[in-house]
This record gives structure tokens, sequence and C-alpha cells, in this order.
């Protein structure tokens, strides 16, 4: 008796389920740590398997076979415990209120339920993704030979039928394995990506794409709040003549510097960016004027007093800061707030450089 064809719809809808409820219920912005996550998880994968078994394959004395096994090690791998056996559960009731009650209903709940709590020591031990996927339906399969032959009593019919099932568990637990696996290095790909296009590729700041989205989101919340917004806009002096001097190298250097610098002498609150070459801003939100002056004094002072070793020479560099702050009503706009500090900073630099200007 020929099943192993049958399996093919089976393995299909396998498929596509696992690219549904990976893309719509087992993303980033579901935190493995809430019950009710892990629950919705276990609930997704049990009705995938009740969808499984209802395009099984039913055998004489209501035996039906199928990869309803598979979504539970899914639960399992994904979740642990909570989705594995909420998952379990739903199969099992299912199998019962669809399907009449026999003796090979009743020896599905045992294989179900064994292979829930194996399944869930498996994927709770430190080994790795790949011998957990071999490991999985190997017990299963172990499992369910140790039944098999007592719902299909015809030795041979049982041998043949169980060599096929046991086939098509395996090769579709590796098919499974092998579209988790690229799922999950498409998320990670995705998330280095998404972080890449947010951050300055040499200091690890902010970019300038992010300042632009962040200032908007910080002006609201100030407004809508009632609270002052600060913004500091930073200049490394000489900068052009540090690079033609002693290289781009160099210049790298020093702005690697001066971005460890600002991020030790601001807020942890604060938003840091590289907006560009050598100019830095810092977003300061619930900061009002004097706050604000005196932290950029701090960065002034931190900056001058530090050194970049350059080849054999210590290099000394200084920033010019402007600021403004939007207070309520004095600046009704992310533009206005911004041409304010940048008027502090083009005085900073006719003043003299090296010093800290309020925009007006």
């Amino acid at each position: 008796m020929l099943v192993l064809e049958d399996f093919f719809i089976n393995f299909c809808i396998l498929c596509t389920g696992i690219f549904l409820i990976h893309h719509y219920f087992l993303r980033d912005h579901l935190s493995n740590k809430l019950i009710r996550c892990k629950s919705l998880r276990g609930i997704c994968h049990g009705i995938f398997g009740v969808v499984l078994m209802h395009f099984g394959i039913q055998l004489n004395d209501g035996v039906l076979i199928d990869l309803r096994s598979i979504p539970m090690m899914l639960a399992a791998f994904v979740g642990g415990w909570v989705p594995t056996f909420t998952a379990t559960a739903i199969i099992i009731v299912f199998r019962l209120v669809l399907y009449p009650i026999t003796f090979s209903s009743l020896n599905n709940i045992y294989v179900l339920g064994f292979s829930a709590i194996i399944f869930t020591l498996i994927c709770n031990s430190r080994m790795s993704a790949k011998r957990k996927w071999v490991l999985m339906p190997l017990s299963f399969i172990i499992i369910l030979a140790s039944t098999f032959y007592i719902v299909i009593p015809e030795f041979e019919t049982a041998i043949i039928i169980f060599v096929q099932y046991a086939s098509a568990i395996a090769f579709a637990s590796f098919g499974a394995y092998i579209i988790k696996s690229y799922l999950s290095r498409n998320d990670e790909n995705y998330e280095k990506v998404k972080l890449a296009s947010k951050k300055d590729h040499l200091t690890g700041l902010n970019n300038v794409r992010s300042f632009d989205q962040a200032i908007g989101s910080f002006f609201s919340s100030a407004k809508a709040q009632e609270i002052d917004l600060s913004l500091l806009v930073i200049d490394i002096d000489h900068f052009k003549q540090i690079n033609d001097t002693y290289g781009h190298p160099a210049g790298d250097k020093v702005i690697k510097k001066v971005a460890q610098l600002l991020l030790l002498s601001c807020r942890s609150v604060d938003f840091v960016s590289r907006n560009g070459g050598e100019e830095f801003s810092i977003i300061m939100p619930d900061c009002d004027t004097d706050s604000c002056q005196v932290i950029a004094e701090r960065i002034r002072k931190a900056v001058d007093k530090s050194t970049s070793r350059i080849s054999e020479v210590e290099l000394q560099v200084s920033v010019s800061i402007g600021y403004a702050t939007a207070v309520q009503d004095n600046i009704v706009s992310v533009a206005d707030l911004i041409d304010k500090a940048d008027q502090g900073l083009y005085k900073a630099k006719q003043r003299g450089r090296n010093r800290v200007v309020a925009g007006l």
C-alpha cells in the first residue's frame, strides 16, 4: 500500500503554514517572555496541525496519518513548553471531536502527549538547532513505532505504511528545518540592514536619517507634555587641516574620539548623532537652557582636554557648540529649533571657536 505520494499535499500545506505563521506571529515584536504570546503561538501551531490532520490520509479502522507532529516540533522550537502543550491539546481535542473515537484516536493521545514532553525536553537543552531537528523527528518515529503495530495488526501492511510514514516525517522535518533556518537568517539580515540604515558606520552613533526622524518626534512630544527641548549642534574646529596634514585615517580617528566623548558627557536619555563629516548633534529632552549650557560646556571641556595619538604626535582638538531650547511658544517648529542652534554654532565659529554660544 503506497501512501508516500499522498503526503505531498500535507507537505505543501506544511511549507505554506511555516511561512505564514512565522511572518504574522513569530516576528520579534512578540516577546518570548509573555505567556499570552506563547499561548498565541501554541494556538496558531495547534490550528496548523488540525489543518494538516484534515488533509491527512485515512486508513482502515479510523487510522489517520499526517504531518501534525511537525507543528508541535515547531512550537517547541520557537517557544518551549507553553506553545507545545497548547498546540498538542488543540490537536488532540479536534482529533476526538471531528473524527470517530476509536482505539486509534485514543492511542493518538498517548503518541502526541508523550511526543510533546520529549520535544520540550529536547528544545530546552543546550544542543544546536540542527541536532534538535534530528532528535525530534527521530524520537517521534520511535514513539510511533512502539504502538504502530497495535493500530494496524497486519504486520506486513504495518511495516510498509510505517516505513513510508517515518520517511515522510523525516523528510518533512528536514524541510521544516531548512525553511526555519532560511527565515531566521532572513530576519537577522533584515535587522542588520535596518540597524545599519539608522547608524553611522564610523562612530556607531545615530546618523542624519535617524536624527531627522527623531527630532520631529521629540519636538511633538515636548509640545504635548509642555516640557523644554534643547538641541546642541557641534562641529570639530579646523577639521579640514587635520585631514590635509595627517590624512583621512587620522581624521576618522579624531571623529571616533569625539563621538566617544559626546556619549560620555551627555545624559543617557539624550539622542546623539553624527550629521555628516565633522558635525554632530544632540537632542536633549526635558532640558532647559541653563542645563543645556552646562552640558554643552562639559562636552567642550572634555574634548579640549583630550588628545588623539596620530603616529608620533599627540593631537589636541576642540569643538564649537551652538545650542537652542524650545521653551513653550518661543520656537514654533523643528526647523526653527535647528536654525537657532545653527546660528549659535555660526557665532561660536565667528568668535574664535572652542566655545559654546546660544542661538537667538
